[in-house]
């Protein structure tokens, strides 16, 4: 269903092979990496004249962290990403597309957002592909086992408070099943957080995130298994059930005006308490 609505998108992101990096990324959060690019060049005059604009950026960062976890879900602390993105957009509406290479693990992933951001209010519809070391030009891009389609809301209060939920409505992993092993319902799984941000002078912002898992989500919410190595191993074969928090986190962030470009810089700490795992976090990168 969703490779109709975004082929067009596919086809621009076609020529940027699984290791490029002369895109750039989305300047999201660490917390939920997340479904809102905060890489915009539009200002208010421009959203409410309906004027085109456009942004293009890249990160590097130690791991990729969404929702608390490692994307490869490999409990290591570091696996160095590179993350391209580019964004074209009219007035308040924007494409995006976000593009993510792991260098250790070589999980790859791709984005395509379609978004509104006004203000303090941020909607997106969002389908991502996902695979390990594969290359989007092969067939494997057109498989519905790799895509799951997303929907997000956030809004942020007096420009500290950031409230963000996000529901996946498709994904071929995205069930609840019965004891006889057949399928009983969608589980829409889904992800909330809160986040507060407190600038300290004109040094640093300090950002404060909480997130959770508010009931089962056999799509992305993983519980530890057992012990492999002295580590947990994560098993999507027995889903944490119910209620689970999976993202507190502390994080300084800044940025620096270089030029007409701008170079953030995030330093911080994750912790998952549903899988116990504890990851330090170095991201950097520019934006123009």
């Amino acid at each position: 269903m969703t490779r109709k609505v975004f082929s067009l998108l596919a086809t621009l992101a076609l020529i940027h092979s699984a290791q490029a990096t002369t895109l750039t990324p989305r300047l999201n959060s660490v917390s939920s990496q997340i479904t809102a690019p905060t890489l915009s060049l539009a200002s208010e005059e421009d959203e409410e004249e309906g004027l085109f604009w456009w942004g293009a950026g890249a990160n590097i960062t130690s791991n990729y962290l969404w929702r608390g976890y490692d994307q490869p879900y490999s409990g290591n602390m570091f696996d160095p990403a590179i993350q391209p993105s580019v964004t074209l957009g009219l007035g308040a509406f924007y494409v995006d597309l976000w593009y993510n290479f792991s260098t250790m693990s070589k999980y790859q992933e791709l984005d395509m957002t379609l978004g509104f951001d006004y203000n303090n209010l941020s909607i997106t519809l969002y389908d991502v592909w996902c695979d390990y070391g594969k290359a989007f030009w092969t067939n494997d891009f057109l498989d519905d086992q790799n895509h799951s389609l997303t929907a997000t809301i956030e809004y942020t209060f007096f420009d500290r408070l950031r409230l963000h939920w996000g529901t996946t409505f498709l994904h071929s992993a995205d069930w609840l099943y019965n004891e006889d092993g057949s399928r009983k319902r969608r589980a829409f799984s889904s992800y909330f957080e809160v986040a507060y941000t407190q600038p300290v002078k004109d040094l640093f912002d300090i950002e404060i995130t909480a997130g959770a898992s508010p009931w089962t989500g056999p799509f992305w919410c993983a519980g530890p298994r057992k012990m492999v190595d002295g580590a947990p191993e994560l098993d999507f074969d027995n889903i944490p059930e119910g209620f689970n928090v999976t993202n507190l986190s502390l994080m300084l962030n800044k940025e620096f005006e270089v030029g007409a470009a701008t170079i953030p810089v995030n330093l911080g700490y994750v912790f998952n308490p549903t899988t116990k795992r504890h990851y330090a976090i170095l991201k950097t990168g520019f934006a123009f």
